[in-house]
C-alpha cells in the first residue's frame, strides 16, 4: 500500500510539473540562440524567450497608442518569411482552394510570383527564394497549419522584432537602409522583393530576418483601432472577431518608406485579399 500511495504521490508532483510549465524528462528548455528546423517544409526557426516588452508607441498612429506592457511565453518563430519555393509545395499538395471568397493565391495576379505549369505550381524563374507574395490571409493560415505550425499574434511579432528595450528597428533606434529592404529606395539594391535572408546585418535581437521591409507580413489577431486601450497584459491573441486581420512589417513599396513614418507601424486589410508586397511568416509553442 505504502509503495502504491508513493507512486501516487509521484505522478501528481510529474503531473503538475508539466502543467507549470516544466519540460519533459529528458528535454532542455530552449533558450535566445536556439533554432530547429521544421520537418514540413525545411523552413528554420528562431526562438524568442519568455519575457515582457512596450507594446506600441508614443509617436506615431492613434491605433499603436498607448504603450502598454505585455508579457509573452516563450514561443518560436520563423527566421525568415515563407518563399515562393515553399509555398507551391505546399499548393501541389493541397490545391489553391477557395476559402472567404478567393484562392489562397492570386495566381492571376500579375505581381504573383508563383506560376501553375502543366497542372503543377512552381515558382517563377529567379524567384524561388524570395516571399511569398498574393497570399491571402486564409491562404497563409492555411501554410502555417499544414507545416505544423500558426500565424504568430500580433504581439508575438512585435516582440519578435523588437524585444525587451522596444527597439524602433530589428536593430536598434537608427534606420540603416542597407539592413533591410527598405522601400525601393535603391540603397539596398531591390526595386521590389528580394530573396529572404539577404540582409543578416538587419537581424533582430532573437535572430529573426526581414522583419522591416521586403513585405508586409499578416498575422493571426483581427484588427481593432481601440485595442492596445483593452489589450491584456498577458499573452494577447487581438479581438475575438473582426472585419480587418492585422499586418505588420512594412515592405518595399516606396510611400511606406521610414523618413516618413520611422519605425514600421499597424496596417490591416480583408482576409480575403492580396497583393504583391504581402506574405507571411509562421510561429509555434514552446513545445
Amino acid at each position: 500500500m505504502k509503495v502504491i500511495l508513493l507512486f501516487l504521490l509521484i505522478a501528481a508532483l510529474c503531473a503538475g510539473c508539466l502543467r507549470a510549465g516544466s519540460p519533459p524528462a529528458g528535454e532542455s528548455t530552449p533558450a535566445l540562440g536556439d533554432t530547429r528546423t521544421r520537418t514540413k517544409d525545411g523552413m528554420v526557426m528562431v526562438y524568442v524567450p519568455a519575457g515582457e516588452f512596450p507594446m506600441g508607441t508614443t509617436d506615431g498612429f492613434k491605433d499603436e497608442q498607448p504603450v502598454h506592457t505585455v508579457s509573452l511565453d516563450g514561443f518560436w518563430i520563423d527566421r525568415t518569411e515563407v518563399t515562393n519555393e515553399q509555398f507551391a509545395t505546399f499548393l501541389n499538395e493541397k490545391g489553391n482552394q477557395e476559402e472567404g471568397g478567393a484562392t489562397w493565391l492570386n495566381i492571376g495576379s500579375a505581381e504573383c510570383l508563383i506560376e501553375q505549369v502543366g497542372g503543377e505550381y512552381r515558382p517563377r524563374e529567379g524567384y524561388a527564394r524570395h516571399p511569398a507574395v498574393c497570399v491571402t490571409w486564409y491562404g497563409a493560415a492555411a501554410y502555417c497549419e499544414w507545416a505544423g505550425a500558426r500565424l504568430p499574434t500580433e504581439a508575438e511579432w512585435e516582440y519578435a522584432a523588437r524585444g525587451p528595450e522596444g527597439r524602433k528597428f530589428p536593430w536598434g533606434n537608427e534606420f540603416d537602409c542597407t539592413l533591410c529592404n527598405s522601400w525601393g529606395d535603391g540603397c539596398d539594391g531591390y526595386a521590389r522583393t528580394s530573396p529572404v535572408g539577404s540582409f543578416p546585418g538587419g537581424a533582430s535581437w532573437c535572430g529573426a530576418l526581414d522583419m522591416l521591409g521586403n513585405v508586409w507580413e499578416w498575422v493571426a489577431d483581427w484588427y481593432d483601432a481601440d485595442y492596445y486601450a483593452s489589450s491584456p497584459s498577458q499573452n494577447p491573441t487581438g479581438p475575438s472577431s473582426g472585419m480587418y486581420r492585422v499586418m505588420r512589417g512594412g515592405s518595399w513599396f516606396a510611400y511606406q518608406h521610414p523618413t516618413n513614418n520611422p519605425r514600421w507601424y499597424r496596417n490591416n486589410d480583408l482576409p480575403n485579399l492580396s497583393y504583391g508586397y504581402v506574405g507571411f511568416r509562421c510561429a509555434g509553442d514552446s513545445r
